[in-house]
């Protein structure tokens, strides 16, 4: 599915790099909802999935569709302290959450939600584009929230509230 592009090849010449683009979720992640682990295509607005603050209600599902050549990352089988639960791929703008020795060392903080582009190692969590077109779901639930899906702790594609 994927063709494998160095790091410096997906960073952008105006300095934006990995952290732009949509929070979605690949086709046939698992999400964790009140009636078990269901596929993201299966949702509807209204299904509670089950979040870090709870089952909230989904408010929105959006398929997003993915150009060939977008960066996305690769993520073994228990790549980041004993998650995900299988092989899986995440576009690299994705937010996921990290609570292990990470977000300690490359963050200085206990946890810490980076784009999964930012976690690229080149050995377990790995860059690489599309090599097609595929639709990807955003899932909203009118505020930022963390889901669980395939193990992961994901950020929603609310856009984050910033205070000054």
């Amino acid at each position: 599915m994927t063709e494998m592009t160095p790091l410096a090849a997906v960073l952008r010449a105006d300095g934006v790099g990995l952290g732009d683009g949509p929070a979605a979720l690949a086709p046939a992640s698992m999400i964790l909802t009140l009636d078990g682990t269901l596929p993201v295509e299966h949702l509807y607005p209204g299904d509670k999935v089950i979040t870090r603050h709870g089952a909230r209600a989904l408010v929105g599902l959006d398929r997003v569709t993915l150009a060939a050549g977008t960066p996305i990352v690769e993520v073994t089988r228990n790549a980041l302290g004993g998650r995900p639960d299988r092989d899986v791929w995440l576009p690299a703008s994705q937010r996921i959450l990290i609570r292990d020795w990470r977000a300690k060392a490359l963050y200085g903080q206990a946890q810490v939600c980076v784009p999964a582009g930012q976690l690229v190692d080149g050995d377990y969590v790995r860059l690489a584009r599309l090599d097609r077109d595929v639709t990807c779901f955003a899932l909203r639930f009118g505020r930022p929230e963390v889901l669980y899906a395939d193990g992961l702790e994901l950020a929603s594609a609310d856009p984050l509230r910033v205070t000054a």
